[in-house]
């Protein structure tokens, strides 16, 4: 079976432009400033607004630079005078302030008002169309303010498929093994979807769950050899979404979309490559096929690092009680505050998790022990999972009596649209 694999990469096709490249905007969204932007004026919270975005595969608006930060206003005009921007905030600074689209922080341009950002009174960020402060940034309480919003999706090529983004369609088709999946794919022009993005994984998803009837989708990767990763169109490997818990059960890798799969939805794991798969095709919008690919790059796949008493750990990661696997000193104390992006929640795994008789973990569903307790957690536990309601949690871990302890892996969370 590997070697019908890498047969097949000499085999893929490349592309040649067979239509004009002129950039359209798909679902209705509006073409503005090389964006596509759709205005949302029912007012929501921060959460049920990213969620509506979601469901087009898209993000809350970013802002790069001032022709952007224009743009929102002169789309938005009268219709809001205040909308969520996707822009979350971990600390009173810019270069704290993380975009939702996994490009980096505000530290390059920001147009905050004066005194901003400022997380004392909220962490997600808000764009004031109208009045004094035409065009500036504020941050509000994420949950208990309701505002209008502008969705974003990147501007693509026009083409009649259902699913287009970012100058690529995706197409949905039922069971098959790897093999034929692939040649599939290739009779149209394609491939199975590779992914290089985190934006375009989320797409992915977003596709995919549309499609109720399969917990996982077959996907265009590799996994011949530990540490060894392939990209079936041959680019580098550069992104990586893979849950290391879940099961590795061959060299072929699928994304999970729903339980009850073994992993969280939009992450990947190793499966068999002859199994039958419902699964996606990926090819240029507007482009036909006309040659051979370029070889395959291979990119080891990095280890994640635990802390103890830390803030604003970024998903994906892992967390454990102090010296695990050896056993943790008596009058142990730790605190871990997980974090993601504003447009994610937070699934967090322990496994394994063994305390001492009066020793435990405490989870609260925010980002301070005033949050709501998600659980408190002592003794011998089989492994078990946890989902924020935010993109916050934080971990408590008492120890006064030793024990083996636990490790905990935390990775970002698309919940189901």
């Amino acid at each position: 079976m590997h070697l019908l694999i890498f047969v097949l990469f000499y085999f893929f096709n490349s592309y040649s432009v067979t239509s004009s490249k002129v950039p359209v905007c798909t679902n209705e969204f509006t073409l503005i400033n090389n964006k596509c932007l759709k205005l949302f004026t029912t007012p929501a919270n921060h959460s049920a607004a990213e969620k509506t975005c979601r469901k087009y595969g898209a993000t809350l608006v970013t802002v790069k630079n001032e022709n952007d930060n224009h743009a929102i206003s002169t789309f938005a005009g009268t219709s809001a005078s205040l909308l969520w921007i996707g822009l979350y905030c971990f600390g009173n600074d810019p270069s704290k302030c993380l975009w939702d689209d996994s490009t980096g922080s505000a530290d390059v341009y920001d147009n905050f008002a004066s005194g901003f950002p400022l997380v004392d009174i909220g962490k997600c960020v808000y764009y004031s169309v109208q009045g004094a402060l035409t065009g500036k940034w504020l941050t509000e309480n994420c949950d208990l303010s309701s505002k209008a919003f502008m969705c974003e999706l990147p501007t693509t090529f026009s083409d009649s498929c259902i699913y287009n983004y970012n100058g690529y369609c995706y197409d949905y088709y039922a069971e098959a093994s790897f093999v034929v999946a692939q040649n599939t794919c290739e009779q149209f022009c394609g491939d199975l979807a590779t992914i290089h993005t985190a934006n375009e994984n989320r797409y992915i998803l977003t596709v995919a769950q549309h499609y109720p009837s399969s917990t996982i989708v077959r996907i265009g990767a590799t996994w011949p050899a530990s540490n060894v990763y392939q990209w079936v169109d041959g680019l580098p490997w550069e992104y990586k979404n893979i849950d290391l818990t879940g099961p590795r059960g061959g060299d072929c890798m699928v994304m999970s979309t729903r339980p009850p799969s073994p992993v969280a939805a939009g992450y990947w794991f190793g499966a068999s490559c002859t199994d039958e798969r419902n699964f996606i095709c990926k090819r240029p919008a507007g482009l036909q096929c006309v040659g051979t690919p370029p070889s395959v790059t291979i990119s080891p796949i990095q280890d994640n690092p635990s802390f103890c008493n830390s803030t604003n750990l970024l998903a994906p990661g892992v967390v454990t009680s102090p010296n695990f696997p050896r056993n943790y000193n008596n009058n142990a104390f730790c605190t871990y505050q997980l974090s993601t992006l504003g447009s994610y929640n937070i699934l967090l795994r322990f496994a394994p998790f063994s305390l001492g008789t009066s020793d435990y973990v405490i989870v609260y569903d925010g980002e301070s022990a005033s949050s709501p307790v998600i659980g408190n957690y002592s003794g011998t536990l089989v492994p078990f999972s946890l989902i924020s309601s935010s993109n916050n949690l934080l971990v408590v871990f008492n120890g006064n009596t030793g024990g083996q302890g636990f490790s905990a892996r935390y990775t970002s969370y698309a919940p189901l649209i």
